[in-house]
């Protein structure tokens, strides 16, 4: 068996974030700034960063900042997939599983077209899911930090 991945983030932490980070209304314009306020914060720090914000099955908005590939197109795919099956953070899904002594793969059955990474982040309004909101780059941790700025700061009306 493989060795189990370290656990990165307080499970309840990324809990709050789920329950806290929902829009009352959500427009394709509301994610259009979305998904360019988190390109920028990327630019900002310099960070080889890929975005992409799905509202259903539409994907309205895709920048990659210097120094991302195809590889980060692939991560985005992975850990969309993983957002819209558990409608919970991809960051969520797979340390919750690891402080449980668990392998995401494993557990679930899912393949490897499946990521429980961080950066993959629902999208609510109210308790209806809408889409999702995707970067890959960094660390997952710190993907998962700057997905998570950027919708508190499009909650805050920044």
């Amino acid at each position: 068996m493989a060795d189990q991945p370290e656990l990165l983030a307080d499970v309840a932490e990324l809990e709050t974030q789920l329950a806290e980070l929902r829009f009352e209304s959500l427009s394709h314009e509301d994610a259009l700034a979305l998904g360019m306020d988190l390109a920028a914060r990327a630019e900002e720090r310099n960070w080889p960063l890929a975005v992409s914000v799905f509202l259903g099955d539409q994907h309205v908005f895709r920048y990659a900042c210097p120094g991302t590939s195809s590889e980060n197109d692939d991560w985005i795919e992975r850990k969309r997939k993983t957002v819209y099956k558990f409608q919970e953070p991809s960051f969520l899904v797979g340390q919750r599983l690891i402080s449980q002594g668990k392998h995401f793969h494993t557990e679930t059955g899912l393949d490897q077209s499946f990521a429980a990474h961080g950066g993959g982040f629902p999208l609510f309004v109210g308790d209806e899911f809408v889409g999702a909101v995707i970067a890959s780059g960094v660390p997952q941790q710190d993907d998962h930090a700057i997905v998570v700025e950027a919708l508190r700061a499009a909650l805050d009306g920044e």
